[in-house]
């Protein structure tokens, strides 16, 4: 009687009915595997998916070059498949199943056997509607999750779609691609046809992240965007710096042409968000405002899909200040007092442009996986003039964290938006309190003002050849003079191209561990990094005892990173169990700095019980708050050690290939120090 309800609950929600009884022949989509890669064939013809997520403006997608839309859920899906079908729409639906992480418990029998009937019913009612592309099985169920018995309940309903449901493909959604679920899906989900991966700021890598971890099936990408809230620099009060609807334009054309136009083993993807939600901001992945305004990343959509531009183009939005400070200089401003303005736009078609401002307190009802999110109130009256492009806003005189958004309309329902977050403090906030002190001399440093290789009452060797769990391609050898020397005021780590043991390659890696320990303190390395494809120099650190577990459980501190194919662009990362890059949301910034490979500068970490910040040149570049949620998110309360190292190749510094002609490749490093906590 229970699972009799269940189902009725089920088809009276979603509103199944007989509204498309005449359009019950299905069309067959397979996976055909050519020489090259893969390729999805509907009704007998090749079809790459030139997708977007939500079933808002389908009008709009077709007329661009759209041929599909992806659901989260099968909510209204009756009334969004006669749409699409009238459109020449094909819609891969989205199954709603339970996630661990709101508290669903996949060791629990006779739940998992009610969420698969509930869902049978589903692809039942839907199974021959000729839009009908594909079944997506739950969106990020390995998001946050530890159970792996949801990959057995993935595969019992893929097996049932499969037993009652001939036509169409099965898949499951992905959060990053991670080699543990990669490695689960091949041994408990023998049933699905494909993967569906969902990444942001990684995209241009996922053609190669996907061959790293053995998949070798076809895929799709079923989310994909602008660079994701979890993955950008944030102010020090936490708030997270969101690219403007022009910078995002520029990072989707490329990261797609990247990746999703260039691999053939990717089927097509859907691009997030064909429409509007409040995730963080009110602007970060939707394409449109709230009153379905097109930003410049409709345009590169239509370019993407069509191979041609729109007619009319979007603003271009260039800049966005307030007292003359951009973002990305954590502007603070004084409660009550009145600060100046502007945003710099210019518009291709030269039409008349039309602005407004909004000021919102910063948002703090902040969930994860897209769950919903509460748009903050806008606050009125404090923007002089809210038609300017320069004007002047009255700082609130509450003091704590806002932001101040520009929209910049054309007249011809495009638009251009940025937002600024800032803070406001008085002198006695205690914003300012929240700065530690350092001592003025640092406690232990290497200054490498000796000759011969390094100093033994400061460093050993991590030593071999195994790939070092990135698929690098050197030997780290030990106390070798052709791969580490000190001369001349300086440390040089040389890798080679050379056959030793077994490797193409040989450098070393330098680790601090059992001599330099250290919890908490400012870390600061001044270094020149190497110029090359394959090259991947770091100096980084380590827990020194893994109190939480292997890697990521117990954390990693990155200080500084390059990679050679990306010249003079340089990393600042953490990573943690629930931020890491291996599901896709790892806690980094980059920056490209002038001749990071031909002059030194200075790198490091302030690292405190509140925060983790990075800086270049003393300038600050990345800021990761403690959110006091454990030591899934903050495992830095334990000591940490050095690492100095540089790699050949890898998963990250091999992906656009290995130039041989590069090597012999230098890392050099001038000092490297430690400056102790005093208020810890």
């Amino acid at each position: 009687m229970m699972l009799f309800r269940t189902l009725l609950y089920v088809l009276l929600s979603l509103g199944i009915s007989t509204v498309f009884a005449q359009k019950n022949k299905p069309i067959k989509t397979t996976v055909v595997q050519h020489k090259d890669g893969y390729t999805l064939m509907r009704g007998g013809k090749p079809y790459f998916i030139n997708g977007a997520g939500g079933s808002q403006y389908m009008e709009r997608l077709k007329a661009y070059g759209g041929n599909s839309i992806r659901t989260w859920s099968p909510h209204d899906a009756g009334r969004i498949l006669d749409e699409a079908y009238d459109l020449g729409l094909t819609v891969t639906l989205g199954l709603s199943i339970q996630t661990e992480r709101h508290g669903f418990d996949y060791n629990n029998a006779e739940a998992v056997a009610q969420q698969l009937e509930a869902t049978r019913a589903v692809i039942l009612a839907y199974k021959d509607h000729p839009a009908l592309l594909a079944w997506g099985i739950g969106n990020e169920l390995n998001l946050h999750y530890s159970n792996p018995n949801v990959w057995n309940a993935v595969n019992d309903i893929a097996s049932m779609i499969h037993q009652v449901d001939g036509n169409h493909l099965v898949t499951t959604m992905l959060a990053g691609v991670n080699k543990k679920e990669i490695d689960y899906i091949k041994e408990r989900c023998p049933a699905l046809d494909l993967i569906a991966v969902q990444v942001y700021g990684s995209l241009a890598s996922v053609p190669q992240q996907i061959k790293d971890v053995g998949w070798d099936k076809a895929y799709m990408v079923t989310e994909w965007g602008p660079t994701g809230h979890w993955e950008v620099v944030s102010t020090p009060w936490g708030a997270a710096i969101e690219e403007t609807s022009s910078a995002k334009a520029t990072v989707y054309k490329n990261r797609y042409q990247a990746s999703i136009a260039k691999d053939q083993s990717c089927l097509g993807s859907y691009v997030f968000l064909w429409g509007q939600k409040q995730e963080r901001t009110p602007t970060w992945y939707g394409l449109f405002t709230e009153s379905g305004e097109e930003n410049e990343v409709v345009d590169v959509m239509q370019y993407l899909w069509s191979g041609n531009w729109p007619a009319n183009r979007a603003p271009h939005l260039k800049a966005l200040t307030l007292d003359g400070k951009q973002a990305s200089d954590f502007p603070v401003v004084e409660p009550g007092k009145s600060y100046a303005i502007a945003a710099s736009v210019t518009d291709p078609d030269g039409d008349k442009l039309v602005v407004r401002w909004e000021l919102l307190e910063e948002s703090t009802d902040l969930k994860e996986g897209g769950d919903r999110e509460e748009r903050p109130a806008a606050l009125p009256g404090l923007v002089t003039e809210e038609d300017a492009m320069q004007t002047m806003l009255t700082a609130p005189k509450q003091a704590g964290a806002y932001r101040l958004f520009v929209y910049v309309a054309d007249g011809n329902n495009n638009v251009a938006t940025a937002n600024i977050p800032f803070y406001v403090t008085s002198a006695v906030d205690t914003f300012a309190s929240q700065t530690y002190r350092f001592t003025e001399h640092p406690v232990w440093a290497d200054e490498f003002d000796y000759e011969g290789l390094p100093d033994t009452d400061k460093w050993s060797y991590d030593i071999g050849g195994s790939g070092w769990g990135n698929n690098e391609l050197q030997y780290y050898t030990e106390a070798r003079p052709e791969n580490v020397h000190v001369a001349d005021g300086l440390l040089t780590i040389t890798a080679r191209k050379e056959a030793y043991e077994g490797s193409e390659y040989t450098s070393t890696r330098l680790i601090s561990k059992g001599k330099g320990d250290f919890l908490y303190g400012r870390f600061e390395v001044k270094a020149k990094v190497p110029q090359g494809r394959g090259t991947w120099p770091a100096a980084w650190m380590l827990p020194s005892d893994w109190a939480y577990g292997d890697w990521p459980a117990s954390g990693e501190i990155d200080i500084l990173e390059h990679v050679g194919y990306d010249r003079d662009v340089v990393h600042i990362s953490v990573h943690t169990e629930d931020y890491n890059h291996s599901i896709g949301t790892q806690k980094t910034a980059f920056r490209k700095i002038q001749h990071a490979t031909t002059e030194f500068h200075t790198f490091r970490v302030d690292w405190t019980p509140q925060y983790i910040r990075g800086f270049v040149d003393d300038v600050q570049l990345f800021n990761f708050p403690n959110e006091g949620k454990g030591y899934q998110v903050w495992p830095f309360d334990k000591k940490f050690h050095w690492l100095l190292n540089l790699a050949v190749g890898g998963n990250w510094g091999g992906q656009q290939g290995i130039d041989g002609e590069a090597f012999p490749a230098q890392l050099q490093i001038d000092y490297v120090r430690v400056y102790d906590l005093l208020n810890p």
